[in-house]
């Protein structure tokens, strides 16, 4: 018998079959792959830059240091040894390629050293562009090739029978390949049905479990039920085996921005800071929209009377269709849309019930008979939501915000999906630019809540840009 077969044996699993391939795979690491890749990329921007720039930089003996430079900002910056997706690892080189040009300058001009500014920055803003690039590279390798350590996890998951389930249907929610859940290992002795994945019972054979699973990491639902003191001895044999260890903090959704780790004491917490919609750059916000939206009205206004023309042209009734909608602190507004469905559609709704394909409280058909020849077209391009520019000049809506619900739908809610009302609604949002109609009702909700708790002027302008694609794309538009 082998050392594996004992230690599997010695787990206590309770499915015969574990994957022993993942046992006999050798992962590529991560951060090796990431530094090398980053080593090649100051690399090329450096001859790129002999090659094309009079003069280039490779005459200067700052070259000597550049690649050795880069990638001890990039390690202090902490990419090549702590977790992040593709996002979170592009913001950290982006900061990389913000201060160390800052920090060179500063050093250059206090050891009275010639060196061009525009030269270094540009060299750390492409290093940094071609960094992101190997990251990706190195994304799409665990994914279709062979898995590397640090990029998709490869997890054990440890709690009890009561706190376990909440932590794998968050898991399964998870963005796609962050986390691939291996195996379980439960502390008591309480049911814990997941047929899909190997089973381990208590806390002191979960090292050995994990490293038979071929698990790289280990994701820890505290408990109360469960003694401390196994949690310790737990994080130490984890460690002796090189298995990364995690720890969920039981929050239902996190505000990454406004989360921070404090350690002071000695006690360690995670310390969530007061939303910034409460602080005075949402008051900019507040400000800035109405003025944005009257400049957009006033630029696409030709385009609106051509709209409102073809409208009127294709079906009887009125160019505009306003409706009672909710927004923030449960206040009544009037919508504006342009019409895209025939004039009796509010009277022949009921008729439809059956057809209803909304999710949760929404009512969406696919092929709903109500809507016009140019109403089709105007959803699918999202123009018909040009009025509602209207009423975020009257300060009724936002441009980005949660979706406008109407009344019958906020008297359907849960009291927990009430919190997307505490912010203005908006024309385009998370929700919009996520998949609109085709998202489930817990996803929509779980989007809306999302921007609310973690809302910021640059999570608007991501929004923005991210509407473009969505409107081209006509995905969930119906």
């Amino acid at each position: 018998m082998t050392v594996i077969d004992a230690l599997f044996r010695a787990s206590t699993v309770s499915r015969e079959d574990v994957d022993a391939g993942h046992a006999l795979r050798r992962p590529g690491h991560g951060g090796r792959a990431r530094a090398l890749g980053d080593a090649l990329a100051a690399g090329l921007v450096l001859l790129a830059a002999t090659l094309v720039l009079p003069g280039g930089i490779a005459h200067e003996r700052t070259v000597l240091v550049y690649i050795p430079l880069w990638l001890v900002a990039v390690a202090l910056s902490g990419d090549y040894r702590l977790p992040g997706d593709i996002g979170l690892r592009a913001r950290r080189l982006l900061l990389v390629a913000l201060v160390l040009p800052t920090v060179t300058l500063l050093i250059a001009e206090m050891i009275d050293y010639p060196i061009s500014a525009a030269r270094v920055t540009a060299a750390c803003a492409m290093t940094a562009l071609l960094g992101i690039g190997v990251r990706v590279g190195v994304a799409a390798v665990d994914h279709r090739l062979f898995p590397v350590v640090g990029v998709t996890h490869r997890v054990v998951v440890v709690g009890s029978s009561a706190s376990l389930p909440a932590l794998l249907n968050r898991l399964e929610r998870a963005q796609p390949r962050r986390f691939v859940v291996l195996g379980a290992c439960v502390a008591d002795d309480g049911p814990c049905n997941r047929p899909e994945i190997s089973i381990a019972r208590g806390t002191e054979s979960c090292a050995a479990f994990a490293r038979t699973c071929g698990a790289d990491a280990v994701i820890v639902a505290p408990d109360p039920n469960i003694a401390p003191a196994d949690v310790l001895r737990l994080r130490w044999k984890l460690e002796e085996a090189g298995v990364d260890v995690f720890v969920w903090t039981g929050l239902y959704t996190s505000p990454a921005s406004r989360t921070r780790l404090d350690l002071s004491d000695d006690l360690p917490l995670l310390y969530v800071g007061a939303p910034r919609r409460i602080g005075p750059t949402h008051w900019l916000k507040r400000v800035v929209d109405p003025i944005l939206a009257l400049i957009a009205l006033i630029v696409l206004s030709p385009l609106l009377l051509g709209l409102i023309v073809a409208v009127r042209l294709d079906s009887p009734g009125p160019a505009f269709f306003r409706q009672t909608r909710v927004g923030k602190d449960d206040a009544r507004f009037t919508m504006w849309k342009l019409r895209t469905m025939t004039t009796d559609a509010e009277a022949v709704r009921h008729a439809l019930a059956a057809a209803d394909e909304g999710a949760g409280v929404l009512f969406k058909i696919h092929d709903d008979p109500r809507v016009t020849r140019v109403g089709r077209w105007l959803r699918r391009t999202s123009l018909d939501e040009l009025p509602q520019l209207f009423n975020v000049v009257l300060g009724q809506m936002s441009l980005v915000g949660p979706r406008p619900a109407l009344p019958a739908e906020v008297e359907a809610y849960h009291p927990d999906v009430r919190h997307r009302l505490v912010v203005h609604p908006g024309i385009t949002g998370l929700w919009q630019v996520s998949g609109r109609s085709d998202l489930s009702w817990e996803e929509s909700v779980r989007l809306d809540q999302e921007y609310v708790d973690d809302w910021s002027l640059l999570l608007d302008l991501r929004i923005v840009v991210r509407t473009v694609g969505a409107v081209l794309r006509g995905r969930g538009a119906y």
